[in-house]
C-alpha cells in the first residue's frame, strides 16, 4: 500500500474517533442487522479492525487479522466465527458508517454566505473519478482500457456547494462516458441552480436545456465548438 493511501486512511479513522461514538456505531449496526444480539465481537470492533488495525484485511490472513483483534482490543475470536462476519451485513453497516461520517461532517462545515446565497439557489458541481479493478470484474465493471487492466469502476458525484447536500451518487464500469451521466442529471435542474462542470460532461444541449430552465452554468467548450 503506497503512503499517500495509508495516510488518507489514518485521516478517515481519526474523524470516526471524533464524530462517531461505539455507541452510534452499535447502534447503526443493529439499524442494517449486522448485530442481532449481544455478543463479544461488536460493530465497533468491524470498523477497528478494518480500519486502524489493519489497512489492507482483504490480503491479510484470518490467522493474522485474529490476532491483531485480540492484541488490539482483547476480543477472542475464532478463525471460522471471524470469516463468516464478513458479509453482506458488514458491507451494508461500514457504508453506512462513511454515509454518516460524511454527513456529520459536511453539517459541521461552515456553508458559503451572501452573494452567492442570494443570487444562486444551489451550486451543483459535478465530478467523477475512476479507479482500476481487478480483471476477473471486467464482465460486470468494463474498463476504460490502459495499463493492461480490463475492469474498472467510475464514481460519479453532484454536490451542492451551498447546502451540503448530495444530490447524485452513482457507481458504474470505467468506461461509462462523463457526459452520458451529466446528460441523466440534467432533468432535476431548477431555476436559479448554478451547474458547474468540467470538460467532459460538456454537451450542448444540455447546456441549452440548463439555459431554458433559466439556471447558468459554468463550463469549458471544446476546441471544435463555434461560438456566434
Amino acid at each position: 500500500m503506497s503512503i499517500s493511501v495509508s495516510d488518507e486512511l489514518q485521516l478517515f479513522a481519526q474523524e470516526i474517533q471524533n464524530f462517531l461514538s461505539p455507541n452510534f456505531l452499535r447502534d447503526l449496526a443493529r439499524d442494517v442487522g449486522f448485530v442481532q444480539r449481544t455478543s463479544k465481537y461488536q460493530a465497533k470492533d468491524l470498523v477497528a479492525l478494518c480500519v486502524w488495525i489493519s489497512q489492507n484485511v482483504a490480503r491479510t490472513s484470518l490467522t493474522q487479522l485474529c490476532s491483531c483483534l485480540e492484541a488490539a482490543t482483547e476480543v477472542l475470536i475464532s478463525l471460522e466465527g471471524l470469516n463468516q462476519r464478513f458479509n453482506a451485513t458488514a458491507v451494508q453497516f461500514l457504508q453506512q458508517v462513511l454515509a454518516e461520517l460524511l454527513n456529520q461532517k459536511l453539517s459541521s462545515t461552515k456553508l458559503l454566505t451572501s452573494p452567492y446565497t442570494s443570487i444562486f439557489k444551489r451550486i451543483r458541481i459535478l465530478d467523477s473519478t475512476a479507479f482500476q479493478l481487478p480483471d476477473v470484474f471486467s464482465s460486470v465493471y468494463p474498463g476504460a482500457g490502459g495499463c493492461s487492466h480490463t475492469a474498472g469502476m467510475k464514481i460519479q458525484l453532484e454536490y451542492d456547494l451551498l447546502s451540503g447536500q448530495f444530490l447524485h451518487i452513482h457507481t458504474g464500469p470505467g468506461k461509462q462516458h462523463d457526459r452520458t451521466y451529466g446528460s441523466l442529471c440534467v432533468p432535476n435542474v431548477t431555476a436559479n441552480d448554478l451547474c458547474i462542470r468540467d470538460l467532459g460532461y460538456f454537451h450542448l444541449k444540455d447546456l441549452q436545456h440548463i439555459q431554458d430552465k433559466k439556471a447558468y452554468y459554468i463550463s469549458r467548450i471544446k476546441s471544435n465548438t463555434r461560438i456566434y
